[in-house]
């Protein structure tokens, strides 16, 4: 099973993927922890051990060393970021996400790209 940390601005957008990634049936996926902000991202990596991180990529760009710092706890840890603007996909690859999904894609595309990384 997959242990994976939510890190979303957005308490309703948070909710949803914590219920989306709760009752779906293509791999095993356990929410471990839902986040804000990156305040303690940190310390919550260190601290829930995630396999995968799901992040905010508008979160994320405004602090690139963030997903460097997720690296440096959990070498192994998949980071997979979400965004609204599909044209910055390339951009969240190079500054260290393994995969990226816009937020105006279904749901079952964010899903396929889970199954693909687990």
């Amino acid at each position: 099973m997959s242990r994976v940390l939510v890190v979303e601005p957005h308490p309703e957008v948070r909710h949803a993927l914590r219920v989306l990634l709760q009752r779906q049936h293509q791999a095993p996926l356990e929410v471990v922890g839902l986040l804000e902000s990156l305040d303690s991202l940190p310390s919550t990596v260190e601290r829930l051990q995630p396999d995968l991180v799901l992040i905010d990529w508008d979160l994320a760009a405004t602090h690139p060393a963030a997903l460097t710092a997720i690296h440096a706890l959990r070498p192994r840890v998949t980071i997979v970021a979400l965004g609204v603007q599909p044209e910055l996909r390339q951009q969240a690859l190079s500054t260290g996400a393994d995969a990226f999904v816009s937020k105006s894609d279904p749901a079952e595309r964010l899903l396929q790209a889970l199954v693909a990384l687990t």
